[in-house]
């Protein structure tokens, strides 16, 4: 497999695919890491939209220290089409439907597009890589990069490769997201959900399981 260094100082612009609420908040997050971001989403409202949730999501982002020196809300531009949206960007945070199809189909519009050192790293929760891979030519460069809403507050991303991808692939991510504030996990071996939804699945049956045998709701609340 061909390898293809890329360290945190060569992404500069990072391309969004897909700007509901987790798309936005990726944006502010990048944004916030002094960042350029091109976005597409086929809204109407979605400049109206991303706009409003990055003023909001400013403040808090600065109280945390994650906006960094030179950051500013107003380097982000909107483009009609995917296919414009990744042709600048380094990397590259894909959040669409969870619906395989659609992913499929996205990812053979843009993979002609994308610089030859891009990563794309797909947000989806309850889809696995090797059915995504499937909608590329080459998925060499395309990961798992699973966070938790919102993105620009949580700071858990759960990253998953496999024999598809390029070496390197993994560490680079790794470092990016660091850059931006993050904190990362390898999922070694792809399981459906990932790791951490599964383990907030197991606690919330028990939680359940213990509402019905009498405990107050309140009780378990505090608990947690």
């Amino acid at each position: 497999m061909t390898v293809i260094n890329t360290t945190t100082e060569d992404i500069k612009v990072v391309g969004i695919l897909g700007a509901g609420t987790i798309g936005a908040s990726w944006t502010a997050l990048f944004l916030a890491a002094g960042l350029e971001v091109d976005i597409y989403d086929p809204s109407d409202d979605v400049e109206e939209y991303v706009k409003d949730y990055v003023k909001n999501a400013w403040p808090s982002l600065s109280e945390l220290g994650l906006v960094k020196d030179g950051a500013s809300q107003g380097k982000m531009c909107f483009f009609k089409t995917p296919e414009a949206a990744v042709k600048r960007a380094q990397f590259i945070q894909e959040r669409v439907p969870e619906n395989l199809k659609m992913k499929h189909e996205l990812f053979k519009r843009i993979e002609g597009y994308l610089q030859a050192d891009a990563i794309v790293a797909t947000s989806a929760s309850g889809l696995l890589v090797k059915e995504m891979q499937k909608g590329w030519k080459n998925p060499n460069r395309f990961i798992l990069g699973h966070p938790f809403n919102p993105p620009h507050l949580i700071p858990l991303v759960e990253l998953l490769t496999n024999n598809k991808t390029d070496g390197g692939v993994l560490q680079e991510a790794e470092a990016f997201y660091a850059a931006c504030g993050k904190v990362t996990i390898r999922v070694n071996k792809e399981v459906p959900a990932h790791v951490a939804n599964r383990l907030q699945a197991a606690l919330w049956r028990e939680a359940i399981h213990l509402v019905n045998e009498g405990l107050l709701v309140d009780d378990v609340d505090k608990a947690v």
